[in-house]
């Protein structure tokens, strides 16, 4: 296709959990879209059948998956499989796309697209936008030292993350990549989009003007997210992806190593400090937890694959 006529095209992909009222909010919000998707899909992790007859009963024209009831990034690995469209957008049942959101992203896309075919540059673009919840914006925050995404990027700074569900996402990158598993806090989203900055050659793009809006609530998605974000798993996650941006980032396992040896005394710390004796059996099983995914990835790389197996590509339906 000539540049100059290009137009991307979006699945928009909607994850929901135990929450079919927020999952229909969401759903009116795409239709209200001023561009409308190519592809709509639901992927399901509910316990019950309620969702799954709301569906059939009133959007039967869309595509309604079963989900693993793994994990999120499971879930979202599954509507990967089946997502068609040139560009992927994660949502929730608990944000509302932005009525001009899809038009603005595809507009961005089609003027880099065109930028690239005349200079000749092939670095893919991943684009970010920004939401609001309760009248609060928000903006993707980089990871500090010990991995804690709480920091604000300095103006004109390289973006290495994204606010995932105001993210699109060229869906060429899940050929190589995809949402890991083991990942537990949403440690996930920081390791793909780290992995495509620094591994795979992938830019990131603010699009401030284009906002989705996350709702306020204690529906069962917001209450496993919290309680995932805590607890050994989240603390194991958040090191191996720290230490992973410095392996990749310097090329030096000695920089990796030397801050696993400033972090993990810091978490035996904090973990003392917070339980008194108990915190040594929390800092243990973090401790497990990290050497267990420090292992995955050294197996990987033992096979010849990129770290994380990111060389596979992902399989299709």
């Amino acid at each position: 296709m000539p540049a100059s006529t290009f137009l991307p095209t979006f699945s928009v992909c909607i994850l929901t959990c135990d929450h079919p009222e927020g999952l229909q909010r969401a759903l009116q919000a795409v239709a209200e879209s001023t561009m409308p998707p190519h592809q709509l899909i639901v992927t399901d992790d509910s316990s019950g059948y309620a969702t799954r007859e709301m569906m059939r009963r009133d959007h039967p024209d869309i595509t309604y998956l079963e989900g693993p009831r793994r994990c999120r990034a499971a879930n979202r690995n599954r509507a990967l499989r089946a997502a068609t469209g040139s560009h992927v957008l994660f949502l929730d049942d608990q944000t509302l796309l932005g009525p001009t959101f899809l038009q603005q992203m595809a507009e961005c896309i089609a003027d880099d697209h065109l930028r690239r075919a005349t200079a000749g540059c092939a670095t893919p673009l991943i684009l970010t936008g920004t939401e609001v919840c309760q009248g609060q914006p928000g903006r993707p925050r980089k990871p500090a030292f010990l991995g804690d995404p709480t920091q604000d990027y300095r103006r004109g700074e390289r973006l290495r993350s994204v606010l995932l569900h105001s993210a699109v996402f060229p869906r060429a990158l899940f050929e190589h990549a995809s949402f890991d598993e083991q990942l537990a806090g949403g440690y996930d989203e920081l390791e793909l989009t780290g992995r495509a900055v620094q591994e795979l050659g992938y830019r990131i793009e603010l699009v401030a003007s284009a906002v989705n809006q996350r709702l306020p609530g204690t529906a069962p998605t917001r209450l496993t997210a919290r309680a995932e974000r805590a607890g050994p798993a989240c603390d194991a996650a958040r090191l191996y992806v720290a230490c992973q941006r410095y392996r990749r980032g310097h090329r030096r396992p000695v920089k990796a190593a030397l801050f696993l040896l400033l972090a993990l005394p810091h978490a035996l710390g904090r973990d003392l400090r917070a339980a008194g004796a108990r915190g040594a059996g929390d800092f243990y099983a973090t401790a497990g937890c990290l050497w267990q995914l420090l292992r995955g990835t050294r197996a990987d790389l033992g096979e010849g694959a990129s770290a994380g197996g990111l060389g596979v590509p992902l399989p299709r339906d």
